[in-house]
């Protein structure tokens, strides 16, 4: 199913863990690559006993991130392990790995070591704040990244405290630049014949997203205040709670949008008033606008208003719950949700590859792998006798399905 996908061909050692890394890997597995899991004995990846939901004894966190991939086990902190893994490497277009700096090197996996083994490979190295530096030897995930990135100090209620963003956006941020840098580093080897050394940190992938706000700083260097669901720089362009208890969202970017606006409320008064003609103006009396257009929004429910505003071109959105969105009629339309057979939990809902390729999504080839599931089949593709594999498992060097032996 993978042979027509562009990265078809291409093999990918994932030596990272929980988020960013795995995030990474599974976008290239998406696209076609044959991504293999190296992962611990006993436990393997941290994130399969991450969270509290699980569908079986899989965790959620597991499973959202390592469809199309394979797992292998085996141990990096034996000689035996690091030589087997080096027997990979020769196989292999590019190593992603996340582990805190030093890490890698230590365990004898870092790009030095394995130069000489494979020039043209592409190596990714991903932390939390870098490879060098104050903060290089701290520990740190998202939320650490975020309150440290000045993102949580932007995000939540304009009276109540600092909040953490809905999801891990300096985990994804980086995992998917991570992405982009393996396939820069890949054509980068097809153009001038060597590999790339990648560094990428979460901290530095959350302040880029910071994008504008961090432009805004930048020239007047001024901090920005917590808005809630508004935004600094445009009014209106927020959440509404209408008569019924839910909120709809509006997103008012420019005049034209404001006076197609006004024209679905029926406020010729607010369209007149020269003191909300522009932008900068309605930003500026933000709190006056925001006041009248929330007690006109309370007048009806959210169905009624959406229908108005959509008929006059607003833009304009319920604001959704998880299962409404699940259930939303563009989302089902778009068919991001699918089904996979998963060797233990069975049927099991996941989220599709985000494109499309020639109007084809990249299917989810295969579930999540069990810890080891492919020990023993990657091993001997990768030259390794029936005999050596035996002796590896046998040793503990290695494991198979379960992590076991």
């Amino acid at each position: 199913m993978s042979a027509s996908l562009p990265l078809a061909g291409l093999t990918v050692l994932d030596l990272s863990h929980l988020a960013a890394g795995p995030w990474c890997t599974m976008l290239l597995a998406d696209l076609g690559a044959d991504v293999i899991k190296i992962e611990r004995p006993g436990t393997g990846d941290m994130s399969r006993t991450a969270g509290s939901v699980y569908a079986g004894d899989e965790s959620a966190v597991f499973l959202a991130l390592n469809r199309n991939k394979r797992s292998v086990v085996l141990d990096l902190t034996s000689p035996e392990g690091r030589r087997v893994f080096h027997r990979l490497v020769l196989g292999a277009d590019a190593v992603v790995e996340n582990l805190r700096p030093g890490k890698a090197a230590a365990l004898g996996v870092d790009r030095p070591a394995l130069e000489h083994l494979a020039p043209e490979l592409v190596y990714v190295s991903i932390s939390a704040f870098g490879t060098d530096g104050p903060y290089a030897g701290l520990g740190g995930n998202d939320p650490i990244v975020q309150a440290l990135s000045g993102v949580m100090s932007i995000t939540g209620e304009q009276d109540g405290p600092p909040a953490r963003q809905g999801v891990s956006v300096p985990d994804f941020a980086a995992g998917m630049l991570a992405a982009q840098a393996v396939l820069a580093g890949l054509l980068g080897r097809v153009r001038h014949g060597h590999g790339t050394q990648v560094d990428l940190n979460l901290l530095d992938a959350e302040i880029f997203a910071l994008g504008p706000r961090a432009q805004e700083y930048l020239i007047n260097g001024e901090d920005q205040p917590r808005l809630g669901s508004a935004h600094p720089q445009f009014c209106p362009y927020q959440a509404f709670r209408c008569q019924d208890g839910t909120y709809i969202y509006l997103s008012v970017i420019n005049d034209k949008f404001w006076r197609l606006l006004c024209r679905a409320l029926e406020r010729t008064d607010l369209l007149e008033d020269s003191g909300y003609a522009a932008n900068r103006d309605r930003v500026a009396r933000r709190e006056e606008l925001v006041a009248t257009l929330t007690a006109q929004f309370g007048q009806r429910d959210a169905q009624d208003w959406l229908r108005i505003l959509q008929d006059e071109g607003v833009p304009c959105a319920p604001v959704n719950t998880l299962s409404t969105a699940m259930t939303d009629p563009q989302v089902v339309h778009n068919q991001i949700v699918v089904e996979v057979e998963h060797p233990t939990v069975g049927q099991l809902r996941t989220l599709a590859a985000p494109m499309r390729l020639d109007g084809v999504r990249p299917a989810v080839r295969t579930a999540p792998p069990r810890l080891g599931a492919d020990t023993r089949a990657v091993l001997r593709e990768h030259g390794l006798s029936e005999d050596e594999v035996e002796t590896l498992l046998a040793t503990g060097v290695a494991a198979s399905e379960g992590g076991r032996p």
